[in-house]
């Protein structure tokens, strides 16, 4: 476990960048899962063969997840960094903010030789008229 800024303070920053309106007594969630197929990343899959990355952010932590052949790593960041489960590619050591999530994502699909289609990822939030600037801050990532 890494001790590190509180998760929750980095999830409602990136809630302010798109809501200046939100509090830390909101409670709220954004969901999202990118793949690599060039369609709408799907809620079913088989995460033995599938390649996904997901990043959960909730009002009281956020969250990573990668999957890709049949291994995973889940990071949460709460009041410290830690394992969910299984970190099978090690993401630990090297968790970003929050902030600087893009650096993760684009490095694991240099490692991986995989591209996350952006323009199609799912976003499910509890903030439905913020979707549209979710979306365009994952196509920016």
């Amino acid at each position: 476990m890494t001790t590190r800024d509180n998760g929750a303070l980095e999830a409602l920053a990136w809630l302010r960048e798109r809501d200046r309106s939100a509090t830390s007594n909101d409670r709220w969630y954004a969901e999202i899962a990118l793949d690599v197929i060039a369609t709408s990343a799907a809620y079913e899959f088989d995460e033995m063969t599938a390649t996904r990355f997901h990043l959960d952010i909730y009002r009281e932590e956020w969250a990573v997840w990668f999957c890709h052949r049949g291994r995973s790593s889940r990071i949460v960041c709460t009041d410290a960094i830690r394992v969910h489960g299984r970190d099978d590619y090690s993401l630990l050591a090297i968790m970003p903010r929050l902030r600087d999530i893009g650096d993760l994502i684009r490095r694991l699909e240099t490692a991986h030789g995989v591209q996350f289609a952006r323009d199609q990822a799912a976003v499910c939030t509890s903030m439905p008229a913020l979707e549209p600037a979710i979306r365009t801050w994952i196509e920016a990532l």
